[in-house]
């Protein structure tokens, strides 16, 4: 059951609730300071910057933060998991230079000096997401490490805001400092793993990269269809809006996102043990989600209607100060939580059982659907029509995934 302490669900859950608090705690503490210091404007330019990166970042994972602990869970023996550690991280660090390198062209042609400084100071997050061993962790069920690593990185992430940024000149620090701080630790990390280890064997193979690329490339489409609809919309309102109106969203968005996770967890704290149960047992299988979906509904609600009726007092401690629209905003998108945690099942349904193409297929949909519509409504309404998107996208996301298991081929 959900509730039982004992249980792997609970403790992976609690500890990437830990790790999440970790973020809402720094997040209460450095998004007052960069809002007040850095203004609206910047505030918001930073927050598209970061935006940009972390769409990038999909482009590094590859589709290995979905399959890569189930890979790990069926290697069976350490010389194997050895090996898929290796060429998971070979993949990444590749890629991760080589989309820095590619990207560097496109920085220059926005107008915007100050946006061009920090996003190009922000490209240090992907290597961070090159080195982030989630997937390991996720694998073996030892999530706690990860939530050290993130309190650690927070914390060193505070210490230098309050110490360097003093002025809006200095707003393309702070995603650098953001990744710097996570990369530092990660990289401490994996040379500790390394160092202990007498079996392990790093080895670089440019054959294997490509093989790796193929092999992956339908979980890589999927996912990059979720995550740009998950982390665009600030891209597509900077089409439509003023910075300043950027900054006040963004400012929403901000707690919207960190919300948003919750469904994340329930997936990866559940997916390998539903891995395990799926060969065992259909039956268990699906009693097993339903247990956890009903779970998941009735948290992801109760946090919805506690975000929606403190909206004005979560906002005015961000900012210290009342901003009617960012308030309003945060009120619609404190639901996103609950309507994607609607999907859970259908996405645990689909990676368990290695549905690659209907999975690809229905994040695909939802993406073309949320690039139509959010361009229509934002276009309309601004910063209103993104968060209306927003909604009617995770409805449309389930609905699709749902549509997509149950046809009959």
């Amino acid at each position: 059951m959900p509730f039982d302490i004992k249980s792997i669900f609970s403790k992976n859950f609690i500890n990437l609730t830990l790790n999440q608090g970790v973020n809402i705690i720094a997040t209460l503490i450095y998004t007052p300071i960069l809002f007040q210091i850095l203004g609206e404007e910047n505030f918001g330019l930073i927050q598209l910057a970061f935006s940009v990166v972390i769409i990038l970042s999909i482009f590094v994972s590859y589709g290995y933060n979905l399959n890569g602990p189930i890979k790990i869970v069926q290697s069976h023996e350490a010389k194997k998991e050895n090996l898929i550690i290796s060429e998971i991280l070979n993949l990444r660090l590749t890629l991760s230079v080589l989309v820095f390198i590619v990207s560097i062209p496109f920085i220059y042609l926005y107008p915007n000096n100050i946006y061009q400084k920090i996003l190009i100071f922000s490209y240090v997050i992907l290597l961070a997401e090159a080195l982030n061993p989630l997937f390991y962790l996720q694998g073996i069920n030892k999530i706690l490490p990860q939530s050290i690593l993130n309190f650690f990185s927070k914390s060193m992430y505070v210490i230098l805001i309050i110490l360097f940024i003093s002025d809006a000149e200095d707003a393309y620090l702070a995603n650098f400092f953001y990744g710097i701080s996570i990369t530092f630790l990660f990289l401490i990390f994996w040379m500790k793993l390394f160092l202990s280890s007498s079996k392990f064997n790093y080895s670089f193979s440019l054959k294997k990269i490509i093989i790796n690329l193929k092999e992956n490339l339908h979980l890589f489409l999927s996912s990059t269809s979720t995550h740009f609809t998950v982390n665009g919309a600030l891209i597509i309102l900077n089409l439509f809006v003023s910075n300043q109106e950027l900054g006040r969203f963004s400012l929403a968005y901000k707690v919207a996102f960190i919300l948003r996770m919750i469904p994340v967890f329930f997936i990866q704290s559940i997916l390998q043990h539903a891995t395990k149960i799926k060969d065992k047992s259909k039956d268990q299988f699906h009693k097993f989600l339903s247990n956890y979906f009903k779970f998941g509904l009735l948290t992801t609600l109760i946090i919805a209607i506690i975000t929606c009726f403190f909206s004005d007092l979560i906002i005015e401690i961000f900012a210290d100060e009342k901003i009617d629209y960012s308030s309003k905003i945060l009120s619609l998108l404190s639901f996103i939580p609950f309507l994607a945690m609607l999907n859970f099942k259908n996405v645990v349904y689909m990676l368990v059982n290695d549905l690659k193409s209907k999975l690809n297929k229905a994040t695909f949909y939802t993406l073309l659907l949320f690039l139509i519509n959010s361009l229509i409504l934002t276009n309309i309404y601004g910063g209103y029509g993104l968060a209306y998107s927003l909604l009617l996208t995770e409805i449309f996301s389930f609905l699709i995934h749902y549509f997509l298991i149950n046809r009959k081929l």
